[in-house]
């Protein structure tokens, strides 16, 4: 009876220990995973003034934001990587595919031309 208490007793321990090892690797996973933000400003060609309102699109994610009242934009808590960029903007040409690879650099200023 005591032999077989200790095997369980065994096994258990055994299988906490795993669990906590497990736990352990996905914490590092997490710690690992690294993020960034990609931000920049958005400017007229001709007068060199901030744009209010431009689309900008993080084609990968999906993921649109706007620029503020100074033409700034932010993208937050975006992994690690390379990254497409474009805008769209009334009355200006659409920028599309513009690359940003974030392990070199998180910021990009945008120049848009006038669509006449």
């Amino acid at each position: 009876m005591k032999t077989q208490a200790i095997i369980l007793l065994t096994l258990l321990m055994v299988g906490i220990s795993n669990i906590t090892a497990e736990e352990k690797e996905n914490s590092k996973e997490a710690i690992t995973t690294l993020t960034t933000s990609i931000s920049g400003t958005i400017t007229d060609a001709t007068t060199g003034e901030s744009l209010v309102g431009v689309k900008v699109v993080l084609e990968e994610l999906n993921t649109v934001v706007y620029t503020d009242f100074d033409g700034n934009y932010e993208f937050t808590n975006i992994s690690v990587g390379k990254y497409t960029v474009s805008t769209d903007y009334v009355s200006y040409k659409t920028c599309e595919s513009l690359s940003i690879d974030t392990n070199k650099s998180n910021a990009l200023n945008i120049i848009l031309k006038a669509d006449l």
